[in-house]
């Protein structure tokens, strides 16, 4: 039978296509990888035109940053304007057939406002399953309207394990926590690994006191330190695809992979999140390409848990610590910098690739898995058995 008669088991749906910063790639790898490994259609709808048509009805060209921003402004205007501060933006769909299960993956709270937009999804759908990534303990109150919307929901899955317990308070939903994590097998460095060209890597936010110690250190030697160049909001991603091929094969190539706890680097939301210790997705992005991960592990239980293993995150300071003397005496050892690599990528292909937290989800909700989810599973133990094996003499 073709596959396109194959009857879907799975609705996944998420906003992602609706947003353009780089922190929603984890929306868009999660759902992609739930569809290769299961009967399941995709819902990721673009911004409505219902916005647009009172900017003249025409988008601006995506690879514009200055007209995107200066048009992302306009159209939250308009919505303050419109009265629709909190009403949807992406567009309208019909859904033609009944499914098991629905999937929603939400960046925030108010990623919930879009399900009105998915017409009749709770009627269609035996049961209802919500991954909400970003949820801090200390915003639970300020998110209380969105938060009633999870009431919809049979199982709703949490990023920050803090916010698990108190949220029971603002919905009769039962709630548990999910780990974040990648596509192992994009990101892995083995079988062949790649020459590691890039000296250190920050992505994204980044604590100051190392950074400017590495741009120093990037000054007198010759040292390849990468890092944003741009503000958060220049971060928009033309092609969710490519932009998580590029990220994958920066760290691969990347000998020092920067992990700082979110607490600890600059963020908008850094006055809101203090003292809150969470499981960064960068951690996982770090191991799954097999660098070597400088920082501070977060002091979580889910830390211990999910990077069990010696050397996960080697700890520097964020106020004292000296980058360039912990990475001198690490590249005095090239046996351990050579265990870590290969401890962190094989780590992260047997326990943190996304077919994992998905079998988590069926397993929870009563469901088995397909035979897809079996064979993501063995290519990735195929891959850790050769990044164990001796390398030829």
């Amino acid at each position: 039978m073709e596959d396109r008669f194959l009857k879907r088991r799975i609705l996944v749906a998420s906003d992602f296509n609706a947003k353009d910063r780089a922190h929603f790639a984890s929306s868009y790898e999660f759902c992609r990888i739930v569809t290769e490994c299961d009967h399941a259609d995709l819902v990721a709808p673009g911004i409505d035109n219902y916005l647009t048509k009172h900017l003249g009805g025409i988008l601006p060209p995506h690879d514009n940053q200055s007209v995107q921003r200066d048009f992302n402004r306009l159209v939250n205007g308009v919505r303050k304007g419109l009265g629709l501060k909190n009403a949807p933006t992406i567009e309208r769909v019909e859904l033609d057939q009944n499914y098991d299960v629905f999937f929603f993956v939400a960046w925030s709270p108010q990623s919930f406002v879009e399900l009105s937009r998915i017409r009749n999804w709770r009627g269609r759908c035996k049961i209802a399953v919500a991954y909400l990534i970003e949820l801090w303990s200390s915003t639970l109150e300020e998110d209380r309207q969105y938060l009633r919307l999870l009431d919809q929901f049979d199982h709703v899955f949490l990023l920050h394990s803090a916010s698990v317990a108190r949220l029971s308070q603002y919905t009769a939903a039962p709630c548990s926590f999910l780990a974040t994590g990648v596509d192992c097998l994009i990101a892995t460095p083995y079988p062949s690994p790649p020459e590691r060209v890039v000296d250190v890597y920050s992505m994204g936010n980044r604590a100051v006191g190392p950074h400017r110690q590495l741009v120093a250190l990037a000054e007198r030697r010759n040292l390849f330190y990468l890092y944003d160049s741009l503000s958060s909001g220049n971060s928009q991603v033309k092609d969710w695809r490519e932009h998580r091929l590029l990220l994958a094969n920066t760290i691969k190539r990347t000998r020092y992979f920067m992990g700082f706890n979110p607490a600890a680097v600059v963020s908008a939301n850094s006055h809101k999140i203090a003292g809150e210790q969470v499981l960064p997705s960068r951690l996982f992005e770090g191991a799954a390409g097999g660098a070597v991960i400088l920082g501070n592990a977060p002091q979580c239980a889910e830390f211990k848990e999910y990077f069990d293993w010696p050397d996960a995150v080697i700890e520097v300071s964020p106020e004292t610590g000296d980058i360039a003397a912990v990475i001198d005496e690490l590249d005095a050892q090239p046996e351990r910098i050579a265990r870590i690599r290969r401890t962190n990528a094989v780590g992260s292909l047997l326990r943190h690739d996304w077919v994992y937290r998905w079998e988590h989800i069926l397993s929870a909700i009563g469901m088995e898995p397909l035979p897809q989810l079996h064979d993501r599973k063995s290519r990735l133990r195929e891959v850790a058995a050769a990044a164990m094996s001796p390398l030829p003499a």
